[in-house]
């Protein structure tokens, strides 16, 4: 076991905000509650898990942890080699704190899952892998079912699509893989029975198996024991990492575009019956309701593309008439023209990739796992506001230290975007309102950009 030092970072806020040319919309209506098959994700859970992490000679990754109270957490990384000891740390944080963790002061050994058992709530996880051209990460998992989906695959030969299959408990596990593609049902050979050892994780190469489909939905059920999933999807320099979800019929993400990004919405819909989509846009000066619509077949994945919805930086409310997944992916796309530079079929090249998982619904408390927690990275913190009314919401600083809290109003049916300075004693936030909002992070660098999903704080 060894104690941990800490970084890191985050505090003065400034909103960056240019006012958009059209008119703001009114806001839109208030929907009723989220139906939603699955918890995946809320800050009272105990143990959150993380599949992506790597720690050695070309990579390192952070595993970031935040708390809204005084408590003990143990870190926990599993040895590749059975039946070997894991690799364990403990920590405090103390009264509302937050840690980066560097996973390389614990193991530094290559690919490296692990997960961290919290002795008290709430609490919650982020991790991030960096490397030289490379920023991938998202919250981790803390719940644990026996079905997931992970939609946003693709296996295009510009891209190369991996799922993680981690199981982080002593018990084996055996799962089969499903997937359907915008070809219907997809026959994955040789992934209808995994067994996965307990304390371990196979990396699955879906382009090895299914190559040159735009767009591949996953689903992970076990049939004995349990494994956290996580997918990740690499282009030419950067990758995007995400973890499983439910299913849900609405669906809220407060980030959607980095500068330079080119966002989509990817949508699985897993049910017998199509599925009617609208999809809400929030911009910093106003909602446009059901600015695009969709029909999403059942049984099949769609990727929708949602740039031009907005001239700047936005946040979108998917709303379904049937349960589905969604994430958003959003790529730095720029032509390759290669040796021709006439050559008008020339394919595109992605540098930079983000995506992530959104919230089911808007609550009143939110963690934010991992702001401001690298000083070589800037982060930015995504305020949704979805309602008919303004919503006050404070931000608190987690890290060392007592930091003052800060308010910020958020106005009916906009997004408010808040860059975060880099100081040196801040590795998260708390946030709080009167009113149920939506709220998540995004990092980026020289090396590549990471969406990262807020945390919900149910209690």
């Amino acid at each position: 076991m060894r104690r941990l030092l800490l970084v890191v970072v985050a505090g003065a806020l400034s909103a960056g905000a240019a006012l958009l040319p059209a008119p703001p919309a009114p806001p839109p209506p208030d929907l009723p509650v989220a139906a939603v098959i699955g918890d995946i994700a809320g800050a009272q859970r105990s143990v959150w898990y993380c599949p992506w992490m790597s720690a050695g000679a070309e990579r390192d990754s952070y595993l970031m942890l935040a708390a809204a109270r005084s408590l003990e957490v143990e870190v926990t990384l599993p040895s590749p080699i059975p039946n070997e000891e894991a690799d364990q740390a403990r920590l405090t944080l103390a009264d509302e704190g937050a840690e980066a963790l560097e996973v390389a002061s614990i193991v530094r050994r290559g690919d490296a899952p692990g997960f961290a058992e919290f002795d008290n709530g709430p609490a919650a996880a982020s991790a991030l892998v960096v490397a030289d051209t490379v920023l991938a990460g998202d919250r981790c998992t803390g719940a644990v079912p026996k079905l997931w989906h992970l939609p946003g695959g693709t296996t295009q030969p510009e891209r190369t699509t991996t799922l993680r299959l981690f199981n982080p408990f002593p018990e084996p596990a055996k799962v089969s893989v499903g997937g359907f593609s915008e070809f219907g049902e997809v026959g994955l050979v040789g992934l209808t029975s995994i067994d996965v050892a307990g304390r371990s994780w196979q990396d699955i190469n879906l382009n090895e198996i299914v190559p040159l489909l735009d767009d591949l939905a996953l689903t992970v059920s076990s049939q004995e024991g349990l494994v956290i999933p996580s997918l990740v999807v690499a282009a030419a320099g950067d990758e995007a990492t995400w973890p499983g979800v439910g299913l849900s019929t609405t669906w809220e993400f407060p980030v959607v575009r980095q500068t330079g990004l080119v966002p989509s919405l990817v949508i699985s819909n897993p049910g017998d019956v199509e599925a009617g989509i609208e999809i809400d846009v929030f911009t910093e000066d106003g909602a446009v309701t059901a600015a695009r619509t969709a029909k999403v077949p059942a049984g099949r994945p769609v990727r929708i593309a949602i740039d031009d919805l907005a001239g700047r930086f936005f946040g979108v409310r998917l709303r379904s008439t049937a349960p589905i997944a969604a994430v958003v992916v959003a790529e730095d796309v720029v032509p390759d023209v290669g040796e021709d530079e006439g050559d008008e079929t020339a394919a595109l090249a992605s540098t930079r990739i983000a995506g992530t998982v959104g919230s089911t619904e808007p609550v009143r408390r939110w963690l934010l796992a991992g702001p401001g927690g690298l000083s070589t990275a800037t982060s930015t913190m995504w305020l949704l506001n979805s309602h008919i009314e303004p919503v006050t919401i404070s931000l608190q600083p987690l890290g060392s230290g007592a930091h003052p809290a800060d308010k910020i109003r958020v106005e009916a049916g906009t997004v408010r975007r808040i860059v975060l300075s880099q100081q040196t004693s801040v590795a998260g936030y708390l946030l709080e309102a009167a009113t149920p909002f939506s709220a998540a992070w995004s990092i980026e660098s020289g090396a590549g950009a990471a969406f990262v999903a807020g945390v919900s704080v149910d209690e």
